[in-house]
């Protein structure tokens, strides 16, 4: 009697899944909705309407975070420090935009982007936080002695030669 119950719940949960799954949105189709979203924001902030700015900021933080790539991310963070600007609220934005970043640094490691890993450091230097921009630039020099190491957008990243020489030079005895 326990495993008919078992394979009937178990049944259950199969065919209440098949039946949501259509409705959960894809990854792909958040993708793009992020661009559309801070666009937006940034169009209700020339309006002077800092409710409807706020509305599309979080729609695009959702979306780039659907999105699992970190370019969204990097883009969202970049919009709550505008946001955050244009609304007097600089203190919240950078709290935000510090937790934007640091997905965005790590989907850029997990994803190989050295471009990924070094925007976020970048980005957290503009922040003056000066220890996860040692942490990226860490990441960077450990993914850039890989011999596969790529940008991401143009086969071979600006900063590869850089992260390579730090490298070589971080191994170097001292004198």
């Amino acid at each position: 009697m326990k495993h008919r119950t078992q394979v009937a719940l178990l049944l259950l949960f199969l065919l209440s899944t098949a039946v949501a799954l259509p409705v959960i949105p894809s990854a792909e189709a958040g993708g793009a909705d992020w661009a559309a979203q801070i666009q937006a924001m940034e169009e209700a902030l020339v309006r002077g309407d800092a409710a409807t700015a706020q509305a599309a900021w979080r729609e695009a933080y959702t979306a780039a975070h659907a999105g699992r790539e970190w370019p969204g991310m990097m883009a969202v963070g970049d919009a709550a420090i505008r946001l955050g600007r244009a609304t007097g609220t600089v203190a919240v934005a950078e709290s935000r935009a510090r937790r934007v970043y640091l997905t965005a640094l790590f989907r850029a490691r997990r994803h190989g982007s050295l471009d990924g890993v070094l925007a976020a450091g970048e980005a957290f230097g503009r922040l003056g936080d000066r220890e996860v921009v040692q942490q990226a630039l860490a990441m960077a020099t450990d993914m850039a002695s890989q011999p596969h190491a790529q940008s991401r957008t143009d086969g071979e990243s600006k900063f590869l030669p850089i992260c390579r020489s730090m490298n070589a030079s971080s191994r170097a005895p001292m004198a």
